[in-house]
Order: structure tokens, then C-alpha cells, then sequence
């Protein structure tokens, strides 16, 4: 009997759902490796490499092989991804056929699309169907794909920003941009480190965007984290603002409303009407900022929906779709 199976090799996480059981795997997306005389040794992978990343042990490196809405090491990604299903006893083979739902970000080139593809074939899948990953998020917000009125939604995740125009369970128009939230706690980092001279790490940026980070210009919040202070090469505090945030994130929202207005501006009248009327719905993880309702629509003069359930949206609709073949056969054909 066929096993389906739901995919989301995001640029931060690695999730994978199964028909009738939810969510059985969550890790993060990445891989450590150690240099040896001819070559590099693998450490460990997912939630092990995480404990490793902005440390310097014994030339340990740890990177995400899937980043940025493409497959970067193929070898690496094919390993992770191996070494990920034996975690949760999946061996995919001629006698435990497997369908994966794989999702994929909705701007990719036909050779890049392969990559994925071939990425699942490395580890023995061979029924494979690519879904954008902004369906999926409509899903899980409980929108109506198949309705003759067009929904635009934007999906910010860690790796990039997702904005299509659905109607009748197509995809009117869509792009990928390369900016997510690792591309935000880069930002930190260097905009402490020029502002105040001290290096934080990857994992401290990422804890002030989520812990402080405000797009309020009236926000006092603060927060004192550690640091190395560039001169003295000592450890050293630093008390960080949310304003510091906004700085250094300024960026990312202008590339935001940017990509959102350029898409809009692509419509025919009555689906630009449709968008208008109906809003702009924010899914993933960045779609909690504080604060980005209320810019948003402000910048953009149009109505912004942003659910409790935002940063969930696109696992939610993958295991939907795992569980409703008939749903499933829908988007596949479209």
C-alpha cells in the first residue's frame, strides 16, 4: 500500500507529514561537517547542527543545503534528507512505494524544479508532486482556491518571500524573492556591529527579532544580550532597542511592499479589484512581527489579514492536502 507523505524543506525547518497522522517530523535544515585530510567527515544533521551553528568547534561547519528556494549541495541535501527519514523509519522502495507532496517556492525555474525532483529521486521517491508552497499556505488559512475571486497571498518564510494571486485553483501570477528571515537576523548582526562595535551570534539576532522586534517607532522595548566586544575581543553586554531592530530590518520591508505592489501592478483590472477588495493575507513565520498588520496597510493602502494561525498556515494546508486525496488531485492538476 502507497504511504503519502508531505515535504516542506523549508530554508529553516525540515517538515514532514504522513497521511492520517500529522506532523511526525520537525528539524531544522541543516547539516555539520568537519574537515579532514581528504575532504570533509559528516558530524550530525537537523536539530544536532543547530546546537552547533555560530560555534567554532575543532573546524566543524554547519550550513543548510536547501536555502533561499534552491537546493545548494545536492550531496549534503540528499544526505539530510535520508538520514531524516530513517529518523521516523521511512525507507522508501520498490516494496514501500512512496507519493511525497513536495513544496516547492512558487518562482522556480523548470531546473530548478528539477533539482527538487532529483533530490527525491536520490533517496528512492519516485511519485512526486511539486505544489507551490503559497497554495498550501492558502489552504491552511481555509481559503477558497477554487473561487472566481482572486486572493493574493504573500508567505514570508526563512529563506524567502512567496507572493502569488490565486484564482480558480490557479496561480495568476507569482514570484520568489530571495529575502526571509535569515536574511533579517544577518541584518542584525551587522547593523549591531557597526553600530555599537560588538559581534553577536546568528541565534541571539534571531531571539531579538522574535523577542523585541516592533514596527511601533514609539516602542521602547530593550533587552541586554551578550556579546564580543571587536575591541578588546572580550565578552561583553549589550542593551539592544526594538528601534535597532526596525533599523537594521528597514531593508526587507521596503523589498516587501516592493514586491507586493509590482505584482499587483501585473493584474488585469477586475482580479487587481479582487485583491483590493478581499485583501492581502501574510503567512509565515514573519507575519508575527509586531507591528506589520498595521504597516502593511498603511504602505499599501490595502486591507492586510494576518491569523493566529499565520506562521502554521503553510503545515496546516500540507497536511491537508495529504489527507484529502480528492483536494490533493485538484491543485495537482492545476
Amino acid at each position: 500500500m502507497q504511504t503519502i507523505l508531505g515535504l516542506d524543506f523549508g530554508s529553516s525547518y525540515v517538515n514532514l507529514v504522513k497521511q492520517n497522522e500529522g506532523l511526525i517530523l520537525k528539524q531544522a535544515n541543516l547539516v555539520s561537517v568537519k574537515r579532514a585530510e581528504d575532504g570533509y567527515v559528516l558530524q550530525c544533521v537537523g536539530n544536532e547542527s543547530y546546537k552547533l551553528l555560530g560555534k567554532n568547534y575543532d573546524n566543524v561547519m554547519t550550513f543548510s543545503p536547501v536555502g533561499f528556494g534552491e537546493i545548494v549541495s545536492p550531496e549534503y541535501a540528499t544526505i539530510l534528507l535520508k538520514q531524516l527519514f530513517e529518523s521516523v523509519q521511512i525507507k522508501p522502495s520498490l516494496f514501500n512505494p512512496i507519493k511525497l507532496v513536495l513544496l516547492i517556492p512558487v518562482g522556480l525555474t523548470d531546473d530548478v524544479k528539477q533539482k527538487y525532483i532529483d533530490l527525491c529521486n536520490s533517496v528512492k521517491i519516485k511519485d512526486i508532486i511539486l505544489i507551490p508552497s503559497v497554495i498550501s499556505a492558502a489552504i491552511g488559512e481555509n481559503i477558497n482556491i477554487s473561487a472566481n475571486s482572486a486572493k493574493m497571498i504573500v508567505d514570508i518564510g526563512g529563506g524567502t518571500i512567496d507572493c502569488a494571486v490565486i484564482n480558480l485553483n490557479h496561480i495568476v501570477c507569482g514570484s520568489t524573492l530571495a529575502l526571509g528571515g535569515r536574511t533579517l537576523d544577518s541584518s542584525i548582526v551587522e547593523y549591531i556591529q557597526k553600530k555599537y562595535g560588538v559581534t553577536i551570534g546568528l541565534k541571539t539576532a534571531q531571539h531579538l527579532k522574535e523577542s523585541i522586534g516592533s514596527l511601533y517607532e514609539s516602542d521602547t522595548s530593550t533587552e541586554e544580550v551578550s556579546c564580543i566586544n571587536n575591541g578588546t575581543n572580550l565578552v561583553d553586554t549589550v542593551v539592544i532597542s526594538a528601534h535597532d531592530i526596525y533599523e537594521a530590518t528597514s531593508f526587507f520591508l521596503d523589498e516587501l511592499v516592493r514586491v507586493i505592489e509590482a505584482t499587483i501592478s501585473t493584474l488585469p483590472s477586475d482580479l487587481a479589484g479582487d485583491v483590493t477588495r478581499n485583501g492581502i493575507t501574510i503567512t509565515g513565520g514573519y507575519s508575527k512581527m509586531v507591528g506589520l498588520e498595521k504597516y502593511l496597510r498603511t504602505r499599501l493602502k490595502i486591507n492586510v489579514l494576518i491569523s493566529d494561525e499565520s506562521s502554521e498556515a503553510t503545515l496546516n494546508g500540507l497536511i491537508k492536502l495529504v489527507n484529502n486525496s480528492t483536494l490533493l488531485d485538484q491543485v495537482a492538476q492545476n
